[in-house]
């Protein structure tokens, strides 16, 4: 890797994960767009809750 560094099971998965649930906010994203603002509010309550998870893990 660019940094130096190796990634044990555990590591690996979760940089797996952090790519999957990037792809999928791109597409919430994209998607948000498309819709009227009710929806909008959902779509970005959804974004916040996946980014909160993923952040919460991050730090621990």
């Amino acid at each position: 890797m660019a940094w130096g560094g190796s990634l044990n099971k555990e590591g690996s998965e979760h940089l797996r994960n952090l790519r999957e649930a990037d792809k999928v906010l791109k597409f919430l994203e994209g998607l948000k767009q498309e819709l009227k603002a009710d929806d909008q509010s959902i779509v970005s309550e959804t974004i916040k809750i996946i980014v909160k998870h993923y952040t919460k893990k991050s730090g621990s």
